[in-house]
């Protein structure tokens, strides 16, 4: 492998056959960092949100459930213009089914459920294992499984301890172009799952316009 582009097609094809994730993005804008390949599971038994923004995520989730809250309060916990989060931020929550508009205010009608498939990110680097390594945690932040790739030469100067003890798996990538995993990443239990409803929410938005465009 030249470069870390050449070894996308080859995890991406390995995620797929192999490890049935058939829902993948390249280069995904979490809000927490973009990782090379983020991936899940479609199933049609789980909930997905599409939010243009993590932070709408945030906001949505600070409003009180079943209550009654006025505007003026709302936009003190945002920093968006009024006319922005009316005719924008809010319009969308009710399009969505989250909020209701009442004579005073909004309320909120819906909650977010976290019943979603399993997110995994992937980080591919050629030489650079400890730069990898650093990306990989930051995932951790959304993703269940978190893994860095590398050349399969390459593996051998990795500190295998570190990546263990903080829950990295590592991928190998050969010339051949197959792909084996040296170390498995395990179930993350750290992750946050509002930043994991967002990530999932992006996925599945791409998935459904790649559809479309078919």
């Amino acid at each position: 492998m030249r470069n870390e582009k050449e070894m996308i097609p080859v995890l991406t094809e390995y995620l797929n056959n192999h490890m049935g994730y058939s829902i993948i993005a390249n280069e995904l804008d979490s809000g927490y960092g973009i990782a090379d390949i983020v991936a899940t599971i479609d199933s049609q038994e789980h909930h997905y949100y599409a939010f243009k923004h993590l932070i709408d995520v945030f906001l949505l989730e600070s409003l009180p459930f079943n209550k009654t809250i006025i505007f003026d309060d709302i936009c003190k916990l945002t920093s968006y213009s009024e006319k922005h989060l009316k005719y924008v931020v809010l319009k969308g929550f009710i399009e969505g089914g989250f909020l209701e508009k009442t004579e005073n205010g909004y309320k909120r009608i819906k909650k977010l459920t976290t019943k979603r498939n399993p997110i995994i990110a992937v980080e591919a680097k050629i030489e650079k294992w400890r730069n990898a390594f650093l990306q990989a945690i930051r995932y951790k932040k959304y993703a269940d499984f978190c893994y860095v790739a590398l050349p399969e030469k390459a593996v051998k100067n990795v500190n295998l301890t570190l990546f263990k003890e903080n829950n990295i798996g590592v991928l190998a990538v050969s010339p051949s172009k197959s792909v084996f995993k040296v170390l498995n990443s395990r179930q993350n239990k750290d992750k946050n799952d509002l930043y994991a409803i967002y990530v999932n929410g992006i996925l599945y938005k791409d998935r459904q316009t790649t559809d479309s465009d078919v």
